[in-house]
């Protein structure tokens, strides 16, 4: 075998600021009494929408430095806005932001581009619609979301589905709703609305699985400071765990115990991680440092993990592909109605580096196989961004470069990311 030159990556680096956590902060800061900053947020297309979406119904937003200002007189201040909001293709903006205008009962038009015209509203429209919201959908499930001002009453439901971005919908309408709101979760999806909202004063209690909400007519403003979204360092945390010589920290990432399953999965495969906690908390954040390590067991993922990790699906395949025995995702069907079906997608471009696997209607089985190629085709990103991140590190890993068709939606949540490796990029030259 002829000497090759390879790349491993070494070094510290912070990862964006936590999408779900920057959405949030933006709606309850414009939703609060006086200023509200955000410090080291996401500055993202989605983010850009939500705060575009904010300003049109009366909040004053300005970006500055690694800051998002927002100044605002309170959840009675906000008006029905003039023109459609236009949240291009964030399912949280989307469905976040119907809760929210039928909490303040506002009339308003919700639109996205192509993506969002596919995705599933009805499954907050149905909640919504038993609190009394007035809300039209095409062929009752598709986006344009028409939104009719009109009165709310509590209701008491049981998520039929882990989804937070269903659970936060409810919970914003809830804090115009008449009485007492009870949200029941099976499986306890991300919790940062439920965290956010207390810290800004919302009637608001959570008692294990049972989330209780009364209406609230006053929210302080408050400084908020954004911990590393721990979804972008997974990408990362992988890079670490599948290139020799590997050993790579990532500083200040939220360690939300409802988001930190990909810390499971990398227990699980007995890595090289050592986790440092620096803050417990509200929002608990630390350090994640993780050592390249041969051998790695395979995973299962099943129902009690899946909304703890569904966004990092796509990168934990990638990591499949290289563990010593078969690994089992399941019960993941909503993997179905992301950006796109990530299912299909995942499986279908990693198969074009010869990856195998046995794919069910809820998730699949991933094979290794020492049979894995440099892939010949060009590869497809579903303008879906953790898919354009899978494909990066799927891409390092065979040792080729990125052939793919588009790579804006990067944009969406880790616009830096190629940067971002290129400054721990080290290159070794071994047989």
């Amino acid at each position: 075998m002829t000497n090759e030159i390879k790349k491993t990556f070494k070094g510290t680096l912070e990862v964006p600021g936590d999408k779900s956590i920057t959405h949030r902060a933006v709606m309850i800061g414009s939703l609060s009494t006086g200023t509200t900053t955000i410090y080291k947020p996401l500055i993202s297309d989605d983010i850009l929408r939500t705060i575009q979406c904010m300003k049109e119904l009366g909040a004053y937003i300005h970006i500055e430095d690694e800051r998002i200002v927002i100044e605002s007189g309170g959840l009675l201040s906000l008006n029905s806005p003039k023109e459609a909001l236009y949240t291009g293709n964030s399912g949280t903006t989307t469905r976040l932001l119907t809760g929210l205008i039928a909490g303040l009962k506002l009339n308003a038009e919700i639109k996205g581009d192509s993506t969002i015209q596919k995705r599933p509203m009805n499954r907050i429209k149905i909640p919504l619609e038993e609190m009394g919201a007035n809300i039209s959908l095409i062929n009752d499930e598709y986006p344009p979301i028409k939104i009719q001002k009109s009165e709310l009453t509590s209701i008491t439901y049981e998520m039929p589905v882990a989804s937070a971005q269903v659970k936060s919908a409810i919970i914003f309408a809830a804090l115009g709703a008449k009485g007492e709101t009870k949200i029941i979760e099976k499986n306890i999806s991300r919790n940062h609305t439920e965290l956010m909202l207390a810290d800004f004063g919302a009637n608001i209690r959570v008692d294990n699985n049972i989330i209780t909400v009364k209406r609230t007519d006053y929210l302080n403003a408050q400084e908020v400071r954004v911990p590393g979204d721990i979804s972008s360092a997974a990408f990362l945390m992988v890079l670490a765990a599948i290139i020799p010589g590997s050993d790579i920290t990532i500083r200040n990432v939220s360690l939300n115990e409802t988001r930190n399953g990909i810390i499971t999965i990398f227990k699980m495969i007995d890595a090289n991680m050592t986790v440092t906690v620096k803050n417990d908390d509200g929002e608990p954040y630390g350090d994640i440092r993780v050592k390249y390590k041969n051998n790695l067991k395979p995973f299962i993922i099943n129902e009690t993990l899946i909304p703890k990790l569904i966004d990092e699906i796509p990168i934990l395949t990638v990591l499949g592909l290289f563990l010593n025995g078969k690994s089992t995702i399941k019960d993941a069907e909503e993997l179905r109605v992301k950006e796109t079906d990530r299912i299909v997608a995942v499986t279908n471009e990693l198969k074009k580096f010869n990856a195998s696997f046995n794919i069910f209607d809820d998730g699949y089985e991933i094979i290794p196989t020492s049979d894995l190629t440099q892939s010949i085709e060009q590869l497809k990103s579903y303008s879906d961004h953790r898919i354009i991140m899978m494909l990066i590190i799927m891409t390092i890993k065979m040792n080729q470069e990125l052939n793919i068709d588009d790579i804006s939606h990067l944009n969406v949540s880790y616009p830096n990311i190629l940067d971002d490796i290129d400054s721990i990029t080290k290159e070794v030259d071994y047989e």
